[in-house]
């Protein structure tokens, strides 16, 4: 048995390299087809057309938006860590201004500009080649939460669109009884009107019977039942077989959807109508949920 995937999804996956930690977050909705915004920083720009091959490997469609951030994980070159880099670098600044003559307070402003200054010399941008490997893991570790997550709210999918399903059959189901009753209603009445009409003469019992089954054949909904069951048993099947269903179901409920409309407009009893509006009804939440689906 197969499992069906929501296109809304997210994840995400950490991993070191060169003093850095690189961070990736994938997120994801509905979308017609496989769409990817990637927020790289400079330095990891270069792997942009690699990592959406990597992600077109792995998602069908979808509107996808991968996050990643280079962490620095505090004075490599140093190992300081915390407040005593500040201190550190506060008595550095103080000791430019002594020995410039530059008079006046300290701000904070002056020293996140020495801090920025000082990083600059202190630590060079981390080199491409040890990033990559660590940036295509972390991906791994983002795809694998974000896999999860779409089976899951796929699975929640599946189990509303089966219960609407269930509606939808319990609604078809007592369609057929309610016609052969409504053209039985009909002939009762069309033989009082006739009687009516004649001021009580005899009516010829076999042209009485040819408007019936005339009517009865253009009232009989026999042929929409067995489509539309057919279309219901093919919708269970893709909900049973999994994988990228979203848009053969969307085709299906089209289908089911025009057979809903013919039932309507040959059965003009109000009972069956409101079996018709119900079903309608379930078709188009159908619609809604579906969307979701890869």
């Amino acid at each position: 048995m197969g499992r069906i995937r929501s296109m809304t999804g997210y994840g995400t996956g950490e991993t070191l390299a060169a003093g850095r930690k690189v961070v990736v977050e994938v997120r994801s909705v509905n979308g017609r087809f496989l769409e990817a915004q990637l927020r790289l920083p400079r330095i990891l720009q270069p792997t942009e057309g690699a990592l959406r091959e990597a992600l077109s490997g792995k998602l069908g469609r979808g509107s996808v938006t991968v996050t990643v951030n280079l962490e620095d994980q505090g004075g490599r070159s140093s190992g300081e860590e915390g407040a005593a880099r500040w201190v550190r670098l506060t008595q550095e600044l103080r000791a430019v201004q002594q020995a410039t003559g530059l008079a006046g307070e300290l701000t904070v402003a002056d020293l996140l500009r020495w801090a920025s200054v000082n990083k600059t010399e202190a630590e060079p941008e981390p080199d491409l080649e040890e990033l990559k490997p660590a940036l295509f893991h972390a991906l791994d570790i983002a795809m694998a939460q974000h896999d999860a997550f779409r089976l899951k709210e796929g699975e929640n999918l599946k189990a509303d669109l089966l219960g609407r399903l269930e509606r939808i059959e319990a609604a078809l189901v007592q369609i057929p009884a309610l016609a052969k009753e409504h053209l039985e209603t009909y002939r009762v009445q069309l033989q009082a009107r006739i009687q009516e009409m004649v001021g009580g003469l005899s009516v010829d019992p076999a042209r009485l019977a040819q408007e019936v089954a005339h009517l009865a054949d253009k009232l009989d909904v026999d042929e929409e039942m067995t489509r539309f069951s057919s279309h219901n048993g093919q919708f269970r099947d893709c909900l049973e077989q999994g994988g990228a269903v979203g848009k053969r179901m969307g085709f299906l409920l089209q289908e089911m959807l025009r057979e809903a409309n013919t039932t309507g407009s040959k059965c003009q009893n109000a009972r069956i109508s409101h079996l018709v509006i119900s079903i309608k009804d379930e078709l188009e939440s159908l619609k809604e949920q579906i969307a979701n689906l890869e």
